[in-house]
């Protein structure tokens, strides 16, 4: 596949909590590329469309040294979701980056039926910015931020060749931005020999076994993604933690870190719409997600 960020699509519903994925698709952009605002009229009657080229001319003030072709259409359709999902398909777009609140059909864009259609019925990369209800600009304010900067990548792990996907994208985007990347796994078994537990010795020794055994094997896993991004000239470090992997890489997270998770997996990121890993990590709100798909594909060359 091209790198991501060749060709972005960008909801837009009318809000300023919309307006808040502006930022971060102008940092996740192809220097080179294009980005299109889009506007599903659902016939809601509002009048969107002549908000849509002074919010590009913003955009297009903060536009990549290599230059961004940014533009913005109005397409009519009764569902936002499948609107959304037949503009990115005419299109040609890598990238949907959208935030997870807003009026209409974005308001559930996060977890709901519009991401669901987006996710499971599309074949595009997705990236979710939690838009904050008390740090907000105008939509014109959003759009005049300028770009996303994030310092780091954190890349969640499973060993599973779908969790896998997401590698090729982050040594792309920590390439092209010179950040490094955290790989991050985690092992939801607590040793059963912990101080104050009362079991059987003999289970308690099996399941430690299981609980060493599993360690070792995220260790070998992230060896292996490191190596990877290495050859790539990306530098990172690896951490393996216990406990449920939600809190755990929401926990990770700072501000100016970008999230790289894959839509399939052994420890729950195969509910990444619905289930509670991606819920807890986006809704922590400290750092977009990027959601890849499973098909694992290798990014060409620039």
């Amino acid at each position: 596949m091209k790198a991501i960020g060749q060709r972005i699509l960008v909801p837009y519903d009318g809000s300023a909590i919309s307006a808040q994925a502006f930022s971060l698709a102008l940092g996740l952009a192809h220097p080179g590329g294009a980005l299109t605002i889009v506007h599903v009229d659902e016939g809601e009657g509002h009048d969107i469309q002549r908000q849509l080229e002074p919010l590009a001319g913003a955009l297009r003030a903060h536009a990549p040294a290599g230059g961004l072709r940014i533009d913005a259409v109005t397409a009519r359709h009764p569902n936002a979701g499948e609107g959304i999902l037949a503009e990115a398909d005419r299109l040609g777009a890598d990238l949907i980056v959208m935030s997870t609140r807003g009026r209409g059909g974005l308001a559930r864009m996060a977890f709901g039926s519009v991401t669901d259609d987006i996710v499971r019925r599309g074949h595009h990369p997705v990236a979710v910015v939690h838009a904050d209800d008390s740090d907000y600009d105008s939509a014109m304010g959003e759009a005049s931020r300028g770009p996303y900067r994030f310092r780091r990548i954190i890349l969640p792990l499973d060993g599973s060749e779908t969790s896998a996907a997401a590698l090729p994208v982050a040594a792309d985007l920590a390439s092209r931005e010179s950040v490094p990347v955290l790989l991050v796994s985690t092992v939801n078994l607590v040793p059963l020999t912990s101080p104050g537990m009362v079991q059987d010795v003999g289970m308690a020794a099996s399941m430690d076994q299981l609980y060493d055994d599993t360690r070792e094997a995220a260790d070998g896993w992230l060896a292996d993604a490191s190596r990877t991004l290495a050859a790539a000239g990306v530098a990172s470090s690896t951490e393996v933690m216990n406990g449920s992997a939600g809190p755990a890489i929401a926990g990770l997270a700072r501000a100016g870190d970008l999230i790289i998770m894959a839509t399939h997996g052994r420890t729950g990121f195969d509910r990444v719409l619905s289930g509670s890993v991606s819920d807890q990590v986006i809704r922590s709100g400290v750092a977009p997600v990027l959601i890849v798909r499973s098909i694992a594909e290798r990014i060409a060359p620039s």
